[in-house]
């Protein structure tokens, strides 16, 4: 009787151990049902451990989207606006992600000695890529520097370095540029971003950044801020879903495990498939 129930415990281990490494390979791989969701050009190099040949940043978008369900599709270097169309055209919706500085001339000013790098390929081919979103209407989850961008697009202006120009006790960014760091922000109540959490009030964010909205573009509405007044999340009042954030929901779902962006994440992507069958 004990020789079977070692059995029995063998094959069940046994079988436990290969349900685990099926759901981890199938874990990296697009959900055949979902929806496509496109994410951003950098020309950051390719990560050498990167299964799609990317970027190690855009590594972990891809990663965050296909747990929360969605097929990815990486988008290329924008040259035109009716290139960014015709990319965008059979995607249900695109994620924009972080990078570089902004350069400072796409909203009339001078650059101050502390702004950083600026990266003029990806200043022009995101540039593109959001106003062919926003022509489109095309469901969009803008990240921390598409945050900014969109602002930008939206009339807006940025401060080109928070602890020069808007000094905070909030620390933004790691000084060594190492990890995240985190703090809290106050999501505002009935909004996209609340109900991506499924929460308002107080929710711990990661952060990496030292620039920021400054003055708030045309048709935005600011959806959440840190308790020093940075703005932490946008949405363009008059699209459909166009949402901007600060922090980095992507890295919270792979880092972290967190279930609160990781939720964000599949609401963006079931709202961005509810509304291409709505287009159709």
């Amino acid at each position: 009787m004990k020789k079977l129930n070692i059995k029995k415990i063998s094959i069940y281990l046994s079988f436990l151990l290969v349900s685990m490494l099926v759901f981890t390979a199938c874990s990296n791989k697009d959900n055949a049902d979902g929806p496509t969701i496109a994410v951003s050009w950098s020309t950051d190099e390719v990560d050498k451990d990167s299964k799609d040949k990317v970027d190690i940043d855009t590594q972990m978008y891809a990663d965050a989207l296909r747990k929360a369900g969605a097929k990815v599709v990486f988008l290329n270097e924008m040259k035109s606006l009716e290139q960014a169309k015709e990319e965008i055209k059979d995607v249900q919706g695109v994620v924009i992600t972080g990078g570089d500085d902004l350069n400072p001339a796409l909203y009339n000013e001078e650059p101050i000695p502390t702004l950083e790098d600026i990266n003029p390929r990806r200043d022009e081919s995101d540039v593109f890529l959001l106003k062919a979103l926003l022509e489109e209407d095309k469901p969009t989850l803008a990240t921390c520097r598409g945050m900014q961008l969109t602002n930008v697009l939206s009339g807006g202006t940025l401060y080109q370095d928070i602890m020069v120009q808007h000094p905070t006790d909030i620390i933004h960014r790691d000084p060594e540029k190492k990890v995240f760091v985190k703090h809290e922000i106050n999501v505002f109540p009935d909004n996209i971003l609340a109900e991506g959490f499924g929460k308002a009030g107080n929710v711990e964010v990661n952060s990496w950044h030292h620039q920021a909205v400054k003055d708030l573009g045309k048709n935005l509405e600011v959806l959440a801020e840190a308790p020093d007044g940075t703005i932490e999340a946008i949405r363009r009042t008059d699209k459909k879903y166009f949402l901007g954030l600060q922090f980095h929901p992507e890295a919270m779902i792979m880092e972290d495990n967190n279930k609160d962006a990781l939720n964000l994440y599949k609401t963006f992507i079931a709202k961005a498939q509810e509304l291409s069958k709505e287009t159709k």
